[in-house]
């Protein structure tokens, strides 16, 4: 396969049948820089030598029951999640055949299926809250709600790989350089606030728990839900025109990575590596993914309701709804092992990288809605408990499956580091997650909340009990 300007097939790419492009460019004070394969980091740890606000009605506290939870779409949580596990793991399991390793790759859209379903299930949950505007009781409340939904075991990930990066550079005489030992650290206090997907480049996004970098997205689009909320409540647009507005931010999404690969290349050129993780990890370009998912939360929570112009349509039918998730699946699967762009061109190679994140949104939602609105074939197996125990424990699982890995990549495991082994520790890690899940988790955000439920301020969606909603 021919490779961009400034990259390199990987060795052994030929026989393992990992077939794709590999940047690898010195990082200053880090020895040996990073490679990137298929587009993707490494699996192994990446070693390196009129205002909507209303500031009133503070202390409000609403008092009406939070909608139900859906548990078809918190049980396919869990498939998105260990397909990042699977992502992750892909080099542990030996040499793959091509066919197989390009669907394990696939898992990196995991993360673009959580950050749909993030505004999906916000809008549903949460729309009430900001119909009539902004209040800072609301707003804060709000973000108490989400700060103690995520940041425990967002914490305890980065706990549990902290030991083993500081051994590794340590053991390396790493921090006897210059300003290393303080740029760690500085890298370290970066990622507990979850800010790190705002610096492009390393030992700040890819160090430490690397998967968490989506978790600062996250905390990035809680801070922008309320007044995106309020915003949609308060232009009411029609069905029509909603769906209207959903493509052109999908469509719009695409046009932004293309004008940002433009001015990083050419108006202000900076590093390859850069480059790469500005595209892949921007809280501001992964938004398009976000606000999809409130739109079709708008669209899901309005046509509960019965609003003018709004309807389930089709996915009022159980045989629709199959068919949706049929198609939808289909084309995940058709995108997924489609052929990649090969030519010599890097900016082209990094624009196909970056518009497959808008390429997914469709799909999923389709996914997401289809699920959502009622019974489907896929139901006799997501709402048994012991998946929907597994969905609640997607968080951890995704948070926590990091600090396994680099366990196993830093040589602990010694002659046991086999396949094996590192199936078995891939089930211990889904185990682990549901510990992690019940014993910590919950807890924590229970306590973080001062409460045992969530509650909302208004009873819009009370009457409305789809199939895949339990009464």
């Amino acid at each position: 396969m021919p490779c961009p300007r400034g990259w390199r097939r990987p060795s052994g790419a030929s026989t393992s049948g990992r077939e794709g492009a590999t940047l690898r460019n010195p990082s200053p004070g880090f020895s040996g820089g990073t490679s990137y394969t298929n587009g993707l980091p490494p699996a192994r740890p990446v070693r390196h030598n009129a205002p909507l606000l209303k500031w009133s009605g503070i202390g409000m506290q609403p008092t009406h029951h939070a909608p139900a939870d859906i548990k078809a779409i918190t049980s396919l949580r869990f498939f998105a999640a260990f397909a990042v596990l699977l992502l992750h793991y892909r080099d542990m399991f030996g040499p793959l055949e091509p066919w197989v390793l390009r669907g394990i790759v696939g898992g990196q859209y995991g993360v673009t299926f959580f950050f749909i379903l993030s505004g999906f299930i916000l809008t549903y949950r949460y729309q009430d809250w900001f119909e009539t505007g902004v209040q800072a009781g609301s707003f804060w409340r709000f973000q108490r709600f989400r700060f103690a939904r995520i940041y425990p075991i967002y914490v305890l990930g980065l706990l549990l790989d902290t030991p083993w990066h500081v051994w590794e550079r340590a053991h390396a005489g790493a921090f006897a350089a210059q300003g290393q030992g303080q740029m760690f650290f500085a890298s370290w206090l970066l990622n507990l606030l979850g800010l790190q997907a705002w610096i492009p480049s390393v030992p700040f996004a890819m160090f430490w728990n690397t998967p968490a970098w989506s978790v600062a997205a996250e905390f990035f689009f809680y801070a922008t839900f309320p007044f995106v909320c309020a915003w949609l409540c308060r232009w009411k647009p029609g069905k029509r025109t909603l769906f209207a507005f959903y493509l052109a931010v999908a469509a719009g999404g695409i046009a932004l990575y293309a004008a940002v690969i433009h001015v990083l290349t050419y108006v202000t050129p900076v590093a390859d590596e850069t480059r790469y993780i500005a595209m892949v990890y921007s809280p501001i370009l992964r938004y398009s993914e976000f606000l999809c998912g409130c739109l079709a939360g708008r669209w899901f929570v309005q046509s509960l309701r019965g609003a003018p112009g709004f309807g389930l349509g089709v996915l009022k039918s159980q045989g629709w709804r199959n068919l949706a998730i049929v198609v939808s699946l289909a084309l995940v699967a058709m995108r997924i092992w489609s052929g990649d762009y090969t030519g010599p061109s890097a900016e082209l190679w990094l624009l196909d990288v970056s518009a497959k994140y808008g390429a997914y949104i469709a799909p999923f939602t389709i996914l997401i809605l289809a699920c959502a609105s009622g019974r489907t074939f896929l139901s006799p197996l997501l709402e048994r408990s012991w998946m929907v125990t597994l969905g609640e424990a997607s968080y951890a699982l995704y948070i926590i499956h990091w600090s396994f890995l680099s366990f196993q990549w830093l040589g602990f495991l010694g002659e046991y580091n086999t396949i094996p082994v590192h199936v078995l520790m891939l089930l211990t890690t889904v185990g682990a997650s549901v510990l992690c899940y019940r014993f910590i988790e919950v807890p924590a955000r229970r306590r973080l909340r001062g409460q045992r439920s969530e509650s909302a301020p208004s009873s819009a969606l009370t009457g409305h009990s789809p199939a895949a909603m339990p009464s």
